[in-house]
């Protein structure tokens, strides 16, 4: 499949402000900037951060020059969403990022380094990711937004 063919089969999980998660949306829709749309969807997204244990080196990755959002960025080892319907249910509730267990985003980094970077499942013991935080951001584009934001 190409780039494009997941961005619009994929759907993420919307949010509303408190982190409940009240739908979902193709990948491709929740990323649009538009002038009705400023600032995209909210929506759950991951960060994986490798570490070489014997160095501490992090495993940085070049994005894809095909990639809708951020082509040819040097970014972390991998980042996605954890998606609606999938058969590992990647749906967290309020109460598992309270906790930490977060299991649903874990099945979904295990899923995304698999298809990225060729990670087989169960290389990496889920057990071992930690989870550190949640937060919201957006991303403006230049287009939408201007130069200087």
């Amino acid at each position: 499949m190409s780039q494009n063919d997941f961005m619009e089969r994929d759907t993420v999980l919307v949010l509303n402000n408190d982190d409940i998660v009240i739908g979902s949306e193709s990948k491709k829709a929740s990323h649009v900037f538009s002038t009705d749309q400023s600032r995209g969807v909210l929506h759950r997204a991951f960060s994986v951060c490798l570490f070489d244990s014997s160095t501490g080196e992090m495993l940085l990755q070049k994005r894809a020059s095909t990639k809708i959002t951020f082509p040819n960025v040097w970014t972390n080892t991998c980042c996605s969403h954890p998606l609606h319907g999938m058969e590992v249910n990647e749906v967290d509730g309020p109460e598992d990022v309270k906790d930490g267990s977060v299991m649903g985003v874990k099945a979904a980094a295990v899923r995304k380094l698999e298809h990225e970077l060729g990670i087989p499942v169960g290389e990496l013991p889920i057990e071992n990711f930690k989870f550190l935080t949640r937060l919201h951001y957006w991303a403006a584009d230049t287009v939408t937004h201007g130069e200087k934001r």
